[in-house]
């Protein structure tokens, strides 16, 4: 069957005999789980064994794009990365933009999956038909942004995923830069390359991608790019990027450092700090970063960031002085190939240990701080395994099983510290997410109109909830809280948030919120089909996806995750001592504190708006049956 927006074409790689195959798609996997996301947990669930090491020969990476993505449709750029986690042992996706996705669609495949492990360093080659694995000699043992430009100087305009030193050296922390900009897997993706000794993966097409429609295909992107073009806001977006996004000048504020949130300004910025502005292919908002040092001793530094967040978050470690520190770490740390937010939070925690006495300088042999220099010498012993860093490497589970008394100071779910603090920000669905997500702490397939405040009457979030598709049905019960004070059942709300991030994602289509507030169900499925050449009706992308994220869910629960692993983190209870402020753990509106009572019921919530087994947390054989995946179990 010829269908227009997928290639069908499955490239699957075994690093240890070198064989490349090339299968077809199977069109029933297609119409059931669409694609991006959903195919590759479907391939996830044929090929990964439960209990297997993550780091093993045995472990898989699929590499999958959805069928908008290589089309003009506006921001459909997404990449997913699946595989098996070391930082969490969770069956786990990823998700990075730029220029990977577009260019393997041009090259004529949908999939790509990698087993197996080369006897010494390659890395994958894909132009078009031409498919290589390469000796990787010349950039093994480089920085990513090394091994990335000597590959696109070789290459031209090719898309690369790369690893840097980090993912060399097995560490769990560790995750790779696609086009040494968009991150790609936070959880250690980077060390599950490494242990495959795959360095790199360079693709480039010039095939193209069929439109079954494309008449209705122009008059439906026509009328989406004027919308995007008029948007009252895009320019404020191209100026500031995703630092638009997070007040992080008042969170500096409100933990009381009032002159780093003086200089984290608008102004500082703009005319300071930001070079130019970069794109994914087909984004027509633009909100990736070139940062430039213009003075002092790191002067003329550039750095490619996908969201200047993470260098401004960075730059909340007490002890460094100005930006140039932050971003010089925050450049270091994306050379190497290491998770930003885990190092800030993971050197905080640790000078919070050496505080009450648990390090020493004796026992770890560093002095905790959270200056400059520490921050360097932090970062080359976590990558290069040194010391104490060996320990470091391997993340938050192996630290609290060498310290046995620390495990409830840490601010983490199932291996992975939390992104989003909901004492300061209050209990959305992308806080609750960080708690359910089977991968651990994560946000980003929680997003709803909860985000930092986007949703502020009960009319707005019904806008909202029409445009993520969430059946009328279930408004009623988001609107049903265990107290009534709390206006939003954000338990009830997080399992749509899953599903309209699982649509998303599924076809190719940018989750983040500059983006996917263009879309809604409805519009998705018309730009779905008008490309493919399908007649689907929105609520069967709807169920694709509810059947996607059961999938995922029971790939998880063989490998033992249930309710028990769904823990929120006990001091979220205890009132959070920020700057001179003392932040209380509330709900959304501010209205109640949420005690541990509160929420497990929200936990109870949300596994009865899933169809999931209240006590253990999983699906039920009847929510199985009823989605077709009994053969799953």
């Amino acid at each position: 069957m010829e269908l227009s927006g997928y290639t069908r074409n499955i490239l699957t790689i075994n690093l240890t005999n070198k064989k490349i195959t090339i299968t077809t798609q199977n069109t029933d996997d297609i119409t059931q789980f669409i694609g991006g996301l959903g195919i590759n947990i479907r391939i996830a669930a044929e090929l990964i064994k439960p209990h297997i090491d993550p780091l093993s020969p045995e472990n898989y990476i699929i590499i999958g794009v959805g069928p908008l993505v290589g089309t003009i449709t506006p921001g459909s750029s997404r990449t997913v990365g699946t595989s098996k986690f070391p930082a969490t042992g969770a069956i786990a996706s990823s998700c990075g933009s730029m220029s990977f996705g577009f260019q393997l669609k041009q090259a004529g495949f949908d999939n790509v999956i990698i087993s197996g492990k080369a006897d010494k360093p390659v890395y994958l080659l894909i132009l078009d038909d031409h498919i290589e694995l390469i000796n990787a000699k010349e950039i093994w043992g480089q920085d990513i942004i090394k091994s990335t430009n000597f590959l696109q100087k070789k290459y031209e305009d090719c898309g690369i995923i790369a690893i840097g030193q980090a993912g060399e050296n097995l560490v769990s922390i560790s995750l790779a830069l696609i086009d040494k900009t968009s991150t790609f897997g936070r959880g250690g993706l980077g060390a599950v390359m490494g242990s495959k000794n795959l360095k790199a993966i360079a693709v480039k097409g010039t095939k193209g991608v069929s439109i079954a429609n494309p008449i209705i295909f122009n008059e439906l992107f026509n009328k989406l790019f004027n919308r995007i073009k008029n948007y009252p806001q895009r320019e404020s977006w191209h100026s500031l990027g995703m630092l638009r996004s997070l007040p992080v000048g008042m969170i500096l504020k409100a933990s009381g450092q009032n002159k780093k949130a003086r200089q984290c300004s608008e102004r500082v910025y703009l005319k300071k700090l930001k070079k130019r502005r970069i794109a994914c292919p087909s984004c027509p908002m633009g909100d990736k970063d070139i940062l430039e040092l213009k003075e002092g001793i790191h002067s003329g530094l550039l750095n490619y960031t996908s969201s200047v967040i993470n260098p401004f978050l960075m730059y909340t470690l007490e002890d460094l002085v100005n930006f140039d520190e932050a971003i010089k770490g925050f450049d270091i740390v994306n050379r190497y190939g290491l998770d930003s937010l885990t190092i800030t939070a993971l050197l905080k925690f640790c000078k919070f240990l050496y505080e009450k006495g648990i390090f020493t300088k004796e026992s770890t042999g560093i002095e905790w701080k959270t200056d400059y220099n520490t921050l360097v010498k932090f970062i080359e012993m976590i990558t290069y395994r040194k010391g104490f860093g060996n320990i470091l490497a391997d993340g938050w589970k192996k630290l609290a099983d060498t310290y046995d008394s620390i495990e409830e100071e840490m601010l983490t779910v199932k291996g992975l510290d939390i992104i989003f603090e909901p004492r300061f920000l209050r209990l959305g669905t992308m806080e609750f997410e960080q708690v359910v997500n089977p991968k651990g702490a994560h946000v980003a397939s929680g997003g709803s109109p909860t985000y930092l405040g986007a949703g502020s009457s009960r009319e707005k979030f019904n806008i909202h909830f029409s445009r993520m598709g969430i059946p009328k049905s279930a408004v009623d019960r988001i609107f049903s809280p265990p107290i009534k004070e709390m206006v939003v059942n954000v338990g009830r709300l997080t399992r749509y948030s899953e599903d309209w991030y699982t649509v998303l994602t599924s076809l190719g289509l940018c989750a983040r919120a500059q983006m996917n507030r263009f879309y809604g169900l409805e519009s998705a499925t018309e730009f779905f089909n008008a490309v493919t050449g399908f007649n689907m009706q929105p609520e069967d992308l709807r169920i694709a996806a509810e059947r996607s994220w059961n999938l995922f869910k029971i790939l998880n629960v063989k490998e033992g995750f249930s309710r028990k692993d769904d823990k929120f983190p006990k001091d979220w209870f205890k009132p959070l001592k920020f700057g001179h402020n003392i932040l209380a753990f509330q709900d959304f509106f501010g209205e109640i504190t949420i005690t541990p009572e509160i929420a497990n019921q929200l936990l109870d919530d949300y596994y009865d708006e899933r169809g999931w087994d209240k006590k253990s947390g999983t699906p039920t054989q009847a929510k199985l049956k009823d989605l077709g995946l009994e053969n799953y179990i």
